[in-house]
């Protein structure tokens, strides 16, 4: 196990430093990442600013 910063919270979190993928944001960031990119076809055209 590896001890990292998240990027978006700056908070400590551990990950393994045998990943394929390194992560670069704790579970908690990843969520909520996660969650706001599979609702991003929920966004019109109307809602996005010039």
């Amino acid at each position: 196990m590896k001890k990292m910063n998240c990027f978006e919270c700056k908070k400590e979190f551990e990950t393994n430093s045998n990943a394929r993928f390194p992560r670069k944001y704790c579970p908690k960031c990843s969520a909520k990442k996660k969650k706001l990119w599979d609702n991003q076809w929920k966004v019109k055209f109307e809602d996005l600013d010039d």
